[in-house]
């Protein structure tokens, strides 16, 4: 059983604070929803629990070992950074044999499900912003590695598209994956996420299930806006 703990996490720019004293634990098959508005560190968060960039202060442990840079993260992360820009000049079947080849195989389950074969002759830079996220979402989970983290992974899907995301993300879940995502809409959040950390101006507001978080905000609906906005006026 894979199990990501992430501990007292600290990080500053120019001694500007943006992630305060993070911890918390994701254990295998979950998916957990990083909620916050922008500018509360979500992405600054991923890109240290990546190893793309170091802490000031804090660990990540993976099944109770320290992981202290990217080279040892990234045996069990596999990230898709929300700026993550692919090769522009590449064909979508030139970068998918570059990059199958790379990881040492190819996923056509995958491939399938993400309708990617019918872009396979279009240069990268010509494709719409949904379809450089579904090529994107590939790179991503495309992977043996027990966890994968999304940096807004539904950016430039219409609700239809999304829901073909979501379905895809949930079969990867069910193989045994491991998810964070960042999620900018709450409803979208609720639509996937079985667990959810609230992260405002660098800190954690609260964190749960969403049986949890009624209980705690005293909200009867099954409504993550509601709590969300509750846990931010405490």
């Amino acid at each position: 059983m894979s199990y990501l703990e992430i501990r007292e996490i600290e990080k500053s720019y120019i001694k500007t604070p943006v992630l305060k004293n993070i911890s918390f634990s994701i254990p295998e098959k979950s998916i957990t929803g990083i909620i916050g508005p922008n500018g509360a560190g979500k992405s600054t968060l991923f890109r240290v629990i990546a190893g793309f960039e170091f802490p000031d202060k804090g660990e990540v442990i993976i099944n109770q070992k320290v992981l202290k840079n990217f080279n040892e993260r990234k045996r069990y992360i596999s990230f898709m950074p929300e700026e993550l820009k692919l090769y522009p000049e590449y064909y979508v079947v030139e970068f998918l044999r570059f990059f199958n080849r790379a990881n040492g195989f190819t996923d056509n389950e995958l491939l399938e499900a993400l309708s990617l074969k019918s872009v396979f002759h279009k240069k990268i830079k010509h494709l719409s912003k949904g379809w450089h996220q579904r090529l994107k979402l590939y790179t991503a989970l495309s992977t043996k590695k027990p966890f994968i983290i999304l940096d807004e992974p539904f950016d430039g899907f219409d609700p239809l598209q999304m829901k073909g995301i979501i379905e895809i993300i949930k079969k990867r879940n069910e193989l045994g994956f491991s998810f964070i995502l960042s999620i900018h809409q709450l409803a979208d959040a609720q639509k996937i996420c079985n667990y959810y950390i609230l992260i405002d101006n660098g800190s954690i507001v609260t964190m749960g299930n969403l049986a949890e978080l009624k209980e705690r905000y005293n909200c009867e609906q099954d409504d993550l806006e509601t709590i969300f906005l509750r846990a931010l006026e405490k």
